[in-house]
């Protein structure tokens, strides 16, 4: 099961590290079933990095990756930092490819940079709209393109994100959500018929709190979630880790 949550730039270092902070002191091992990723931004990845260095639950990630292997890029986190300091790499966000015009290629070359310092990425998709034929062809492109790309024996996630989801307090239908996941696994099957590849997680983001969160964890095809705005303080994550940490979801 992941729990995973993107602080994106809400947080200012000192607010970061409180979070950090509060988290560590509460977690109890009763949660080792539990992969717990946070995601702070950039500023703060090696503070909060240093804070659960010694809690094997908890992992910490990048937001984004950089696009070459000696990319001098203004802005661009080096690789060889990705891998000094974060265990997962947050790739493909809606609001990075709709606001920064991130292309599937882009994506897929950051994913495979990152697989190669030992950085799991977390590969965000979303349905757009496509062809009459086929309603999913740009959640299926976007998919392929990783696909393609990736060795049949990498590990990486998925994340599915409802753009109209993100940020809007209204959570995807359950039944929609459990239809696209049915789809991302069918296609990564497809791709994938090579002995000995790892089983991907695929999670749902998208406006999750604690009280929806049980929706979403029940379906079949969800590994877990990917949360915003409901991680940014201690005791709303605690909640959702709470409910997760149910015998029942542990997939």
């Amino acid at each position: 099961m992941y729990i995973l949550a993107n602080w994106k730039n809400s947080l200012s270092l000192e607010d970061s590290k409180g979070l950090a902070d509060g988290l560590y002191s509460r977690f109890i091992q009763q949660y080792h079933n539990i992969n717990i990723v946070l995601f702070p931004d950039d500023v703060s990845i090696a503070t909060v990095s240093l804070i659960f260095d010694s809690v094997s639950m908890v992992s910490v990630g990048a937001q984004d990756g950089p696009l070459g292997a000696n990319t001098t890029l203004t802005g661009s986190i080096s690789l060889s930092n990705l891998g000094k300091f974060c265990d997962y790499v947050l790739l493909g966000h809606s609001e990075r490819r709709i606001t920064l015009g991130e292309t599937n290629e882009m994506i897929a070359r950051k994913a495979t940079l990152a697989i190669d310092v030992g950085v799991i990425p977390v590969i965000c998709v979303n349905k757009e709209d496509g062809t009459e034929i086929d309603p999913h062809s740009g959640l299926k492109a976007q998919l392929e393109s990783i696909l393609n790309r990736i060795d049949s024996r990498s590990k990486f996630v998925i994340a599915y994100e409802p753009i109209d989801a993100i940020g809007t307090g209204i959570s995807a239908d359950p039944k929609e959500v459990k239809k696209i996941a049915g789809i991302i696994h069918e296609t990564i099957f497809l791709s994938r018929k090579v002995k000995g590849s790892p089983h991907i997680p695929v999670l749902y983001g998208g406006s999750i709190n604690d009280k929806n969160i049980k929706s979403f964890l029940s379906l079949e095809g969800i590994d877990g979630v990917l949360i915003g705005s409901a991680g940014l303080t201690a005791d709303n994550f605690l909640r959702i880790i709470e409910k997760a940490s149910d015998s029942q979801y542990l997939k």
